[in-house]
């Protein structure tokens, strides 16, 4: 590890997955596998939204998406938290809550 690292990230350790067996027709819960693999409709707008626009990063407060959440739940666009899975949403509420200078 690089002298440069914190002690609290030395001591890291990775994430080791689960077993993958090599096995036909089994489905696996604990990977998160799906047995009937995506709606068609969700292969569609796959498909319509795959163009020249994803060379582009998405826009960084991800406005869309806060905004259509926020419409389907009735909610003010400043009441939508997005992240890049639950562990950076966590993450961001443990800082926000937890990590006081006092």
């Amino acid at each position: 590890m690089s002298r440069f690292l914190s002690d609290h990230l030395s001591s890291l350790q990775p994430y080791v997955p689960g077993e993958q067996l090599k096995m036909e027709n089994l489905l696996k819960l604990n990977t998160n596998e799906h047995a009937y693999g995506p709606s068609p409709k969700a292969i569609e707008a796959i498909q319509a939204a795959a163009n020249n626009d994803l060379r582009l990063y998405p826009d960084y407060d991800g406005h869309d998406l806060r905004e259509a959440i926020a419409q389907l739940h009735g909610l003010s666009l400043d009441n939508v938290f997005i992240g890049n899975g639950s562990d950076e949403v966590l993450a961001h509420i443990f800082s926000a809550l937890f990590l006081r200078g006092d």
